[in-house]
């Protein structure tokens, strides 16, 4: 037998699973369930903290928003219209653009 079916043979074994690497495999599952959901709820408490501090600034950014509005109204429209360009353009404008991804 050579080396290559040596080899092979090796790579195609398929092993055994004990009921150990089952048990492993679930309580490893369970963890990272549970990881998960702390993850989940943390973020959640992030966002609701958010919520309110934006509530709370919302009278001050009302003002602050009321006064930049008029003067940043253009700009943002024109951006509007070059992101909406983009998104509808075939990749060959995008590539003669030099915005082609990949």
């Amino acid at each position: 037998m050579t080396p290559d079916d040596q080899l092979s043979a090796f790579l195609g074994e398929q092993p055994a699973t004990s009921r150990a690497d089952l048990f492993t495999a679930v309580v490893m599952q369970k963890i990272e369930r549970r990881a998960f959901l702390g993850r989940i709820a943390a973020a959640g408490g992030w966002a609701g903290v958010v919520g309110l501090v934006a509530w709370a600034c919302a009278p001050a950014l009302n003002v602050l928003i009321g006064a930049l509005a008029p003067g940043l109204a253009p700009p943002a429209a024109a951006l509007a219209l070059v992101a909406a360009t983009l998104l509808v353009s075939s990749p060959s404008v995008r590539r003669r653009l030099g915005l082609a991804t990949a």
